[in-house]
């Protein structure tokens, strides 16, 4: 989970707006909200729309301004539950917006104008192999999280004809990582344990949108020492996740379009942003065999900070390796139970 604002638009595929989350106008009150000139009246050209588009986030200081306006623009012209692309509105046949275009269009744009995430105005996100409806507040997958699924796919055993694999999952959110997970290996099955009822109801209806809802098992509860949650088996060959992990601290800084749109709570990792880390590791201890591993994704301080907490677990673990992401960043730890 970074601290930027989600990265890589260029990802993500544009699906239907029926998720859409759409403010009225009387909600923002920026002077940069001005309505975009699309009238067709004057029929300004679609260059000429992207400019004034572009220039509108730009000057309201939001992140990515132009790739922003070219998804706006791309989505605004496409046909209802047609995925799209930034670049769709070059190849669009049409030279103008229509009257309904343009509405549409000054719609999304007041979206992004009040800081909300592409990802939501949208309501989908292309993640790994799969594409998966994404809805406020529920946590949306960072294109560094894609390393997770390959890092637990590399990890696992080859597949043995008759037998399958049961993984963990703690704090699913979308239910992206192990909707990808399962996509590229047949003989997996995966147990998501979820706090968040909303979240836990958008990983079902990823799930069933991907056909995969006959191999994941969704439990409702809180990681916490002591708790047993109904539903949790009794062993597991890995356990994976991309837990709260962001140290308090760290909350302030947080790009608007975090902290007014995202849960937080998918977020704030406490103090030293191992609140959810160590109860998770007690849980997985009583979950894996001798050798099974823990794959996480966590804050690059965590690898320099979780070795000297492990001696305070009543299960035994290890450091097996630490991976960096793509950006160079100590991000993802393996550890296996002793």
């Amino acid at each position: 989970m970074s601290l930027l604002v989600p990265r890589a638009l260029g990802r993500v595929v544009l699906g239907h707006l029926r998720h859409r989350v759409v403010l009225s106008d009387q909600t923002i009150s920026s002077p940069t909200t001005q309505t975009v000139s699309c009238s067709t009246s004057t029929q300004p050209s679609l260059e000429e729309v992207l400019s004034q588009v572009t220039a509108q986030l730009l000057a309201a200081s939001v992140p990515e301004p132009e790739l922003s306006a070219k998804y706006l623009l791309s989505c605004s012209l496409a046909q209802p539950q047609t995925p799209v692309l930034a670049g769709d509105w070059a190849r669009s046949p049409a030279t103008h917006l229509t009257p309904l275009q343009a509405t549409t269009l000054h719609r999304l744009v007041q979206c992004r104008l009040a800081r909300m995430p592409v990802q939501y105005i949208l309501g989908n996100w292309d993640f790994h192999n799969i594409n998966i409806q994404v809805r406020p507040p529920v946590f949306i997958p960072r294109p560094e999280t894609e390393q997770l699924v390959d890092l637990v796919l590399s990890s696992l055993p080859p597949p043995v004809p008759g037998k399958h694999l049961h993984l963990l999952e703690v704090g699913p959110g979308s239910g992206a990582i192990s909707l990808a997970i399962l996509l590229a290996r047949q003989d997996l099955q995966v147990t998501c344990v979820e706090r968040s009822s909303t979240a836990l109801q958008l990983t079902q209806d990823n799930a069933t949108m991907l056909g995969l809802e006959d191999r994941v098992t969704l439990v409702q509860g809180k990681v916490e020492a002591g708790t047993q949650l109904e539903g949790v088996a009794e062993e597991y060959d890995l356990v994976f996740s991309n837990p709260p992990y962001i140290l308090r601290k760290d909350l302030m800084t947080l790009a608007p379009e975090i902290s007014l749109y995202e849960d937080l709570r998918a977020l704030d990792g406490g103090a030293e942003g191992l609140d959810v880390i160590l109860p998770l590791l007690e849980m997985a201890g009583e979950k894996l065999p001798s050798g099974g591993l823990v794959i996480l994704e966590v804050d690059p301080c965590h690898p320099h900070l979780l070795p000297t907490k492990l001696d305070s677990l009543a299960t035994s673990f290890v450091v097996d390796r630490v991976v960096e992401d793509f950006m160079g960043k100590e991000r993802f730890m393996v550890l296996s139970k002793t």
